[in-house]
């Protein structure tokens, strides 16, 4: 399965379904379609300075935007991700392009069309590592040293990922199991940065430690020393708990009345101008760190929302922060003194959304529980991004990136059959657990408009992991799974990023006919698909990536040289629409939509 608009539509369509009552369906053909009077546009290349008529793949796009690089980082070479996750992204980004024009219709701002492309969401996928990679200086230390990436293995089987951000528990883990203590230094250095750069090379004294350690007493030194562990789970597994989903959020209707009698809250915006983005005049308070809440802020900016972020006291000058709020207005509060608290509820008395990733908990025991908030706006969308969600027997395990990784299955559905399950660097929890939190807000706002009253919207990583692989769990479920097993990818040799002789190219041949197209550019005997790839391959390190490139899709068949470098994409003319600058000196992804 390669994924792409066909896949994209439909993953819109099954997010648009409980918002609007309907889904888009074609019109003009493959990349067209239309909900509730607005026209969807969803292409392969949008955005790019591509032939609109080149042909496309998910693989293909991962190799152009830098997704492929960066996943293969501690291999040293490329790798394709086994999940189609710039086509998923694809297709939530095109729900909400749909969702965010029907809430500006609903104000009277004319939106009449949006357009979207798997490229675009690759960029955006790609674009924290884009940032860094342009930017004049590094955002953290050079970690990239010998070894081997997390997960590790216990002695009796299990793989785990563990999570902590104090040194000391993780000094004390690892000793614990009988680690060399001079390596930990520097290991936790490598494990601490690998948020921002992408990859986790860690001593190999680590692996073998825990390979010498059964697992029970590695979930005993967990517990003691007050680390999150997780182990690898499989599709089965999450089959049984906890279940298919879309991968959501969750909406409920906030209580309208204070005292017996409705309360008078401000209301958005009333006709908009043509040109304008279909969230002009929306004012949302941001309460959010790390990635996914300030990306979910950051999209609901480029909607053209009037985002404000509640910056902590000693502020955020780093590159991931100018990343991440640029476009927004910054405040200065302390959240831990009453006076901090009690400005941020003034803010949200007047905002039409108020969206947070606290800890759980944090929003009651501070008083910003959505039926207080409701008391003086009940109007407002409350958006609440979270680790787990409702999944109160995860509450002990730190829910960040790698911990949902490994419980939601990724790690299966990521990795080809023919190797170990390994979780990824790449931050697709992270990613799509933003989707999703954006995703939750325009739900919120559009049932705002029809009902009069506020919403609550829940998300969370592991809801984004969902969303990321429905497709691929669904089809696990139901033993419909083109192009995989138990959910798990099935490649050949040409399924992979070949080595050409300057670098690396990707192609995507899924069916007998593009096999024989591709054997007949690369003068090979003709053959069912997966009969030639020894001498694809061979015949592929013969000359460079780009000649191949040309040739290959001339002739109909998606390929592409492979990045090799994350600075590389801002400065292919191609490519370079798809990014603009930003305050930290690099290079970030534009908005992913484009409305008329």
């Amino acid at each position: 399965m390669s994924g792409g608009p066909d896949l994209a539509h439909r993953t819109a369509r099954t997010r648009l379904r409980p918002w609007l009552g309907s889904a888009p369906g074609p019109v003009a053909g493959p990349a067209t379609a239309a909900a509730g009077g607005v026209e969807l546009g969803l292409t392969w290349h949008g955005g790019a300075d591509l032939d609109p008529a080149r042909p496309g793949s998910e693989p293909v796009v991962q190799a152009l935007c830098g997704l492929m690089h960066l996943h293969g980082q501690e291999a040293g070479r490329p790798r394709r991700l086994g999940l189609e996750a710039a086509s998923a992204a694809a297709g939530v980004l095109a729900g909400q392009g749909v969702l965010a024009a029907q809430v500006g219709r609903a104000r009277g701002i004319p939106v009449d069309a949006v357009e979207t492309s798997v490229l675009r969401a690759g960029t955006l996928l790609a674009g924290q590592y884009t940032a860094e990679a342009t930017s004049p200086d590094p955002w953290g230390p050079s970690v990239k040293g010998d070894g081997g990436p997390p997960p590790f293995r216990s002695a009796d089987g299990p793989l785990f990922e563990i999570e902590t951000f104090d040194p000391a528990r993780w000094l004390a883990f690892w000793r614990s199991l009988g680690a060399d203590t001079a390596v930990l230094g520097r290991a936790w250095t490598a494990f601490q940065h690998r948020y921002l750069k992408g990859h986790c090379l860690l001593p190999a004294a680590l692996h073998t430690a825990a390979a010498g350690t059964p697992w029970p007493r590695i979930v005993a030194a967990a517990q003691e020393h007050g680390l999150s562990l997780s182990a690898l789970r499989g599709y089965r597994d999450v089959l049984a708990e906890p279940g298919w989903s879309p991968g959501q959020p969750r909406l409920t209707p906030l209580a309208a009345r204070c005292g017996g009698r409705p309360v008078t809250a401000p209301r958005s915006a009333g006709a908009g101008r043509i040109g304008d983005l279909p969230l002009a005049g929306i004012r949302v308070v941001e309460a959010t760190s790390r990635v996914q809440g300030p990306l979910a802020g950051q999209l609901l900016t480029m909607l053209g929302a009037d985002v404000t972020w509640v910056e902590p006291p000693q502020g955020d000058a780093s590159g991931m922060g100018s990343l991440y709020h640029r476009g927004k207005r910054r405040t200065g509060l302390d959240l831990g003194r009453p006076a901090g608290r009690d400005a941020l509820r003034e803010l949200i008395a007047e905002a039409d959304v108020f969206l947070h990733n606290w800890r759980p908990g944090k929003a009651a025991e501070w008083g910003f529980a959505p039926g207080e908030l409701a008391r003086t706006n009940p109007r407002l969308v409350f958006g609440e991004a979270s680790g787990w969600g409702p999944h109160l027997d995860r509450r002990e395990v730190i829910g960040t990136e790698f911990m949902v990784q490994a419980y939601a299955g990724v790690s299966e559905g990521n990795t080809p059959r023919h190797e170990s399950p390994a979780t990824t660097r790449v931050l697709l929890c992270d990613m799509f657990g933003a989707l999703v939190a954006c995703e939750g807000v325009l739900a919120g706002l559009y049932r705002r408009e029809l009902s009069g009253h506020g919403w609550t919207a829940e998300s969370s990583l592991l809801t984004g992991a969902m969303a990321l692989q429905s497709h691929v769990v669904l089809g696990r479920a139901t033993g419909d799974e083109p192009g995989r097993s138990d959910g798990r990818p099935v490649w050949g040799a040409i399924d992979e990023p070949a080595g050409t002789a300057d670098g690396y190219l990707m192609v995507s041949a899924d069916d007998d006919p593009a096999y024989q197209a591709l054997c007949e550019v690369l003068e090979v005997a003709p053959g069912r698909r997966g009969e030639r790839d020894e001498q694809l391959t061979a015949r592929l390190r013969e000359a460079p990536a780009a000649q191949w490139e040309k040739l290959l899709t001339e002739a109909g068949v998606p390929a592409a040289a492979v990045c090799r470098d994350l600075s590389d994409p801002p400065r292919d003319p191609r490519l370079a629409p798809l990014f603009e600058p930003f305050a930290g000196g690099g290079q970030a992804p534009v908005a992913p939509w484009l409305f008329h």
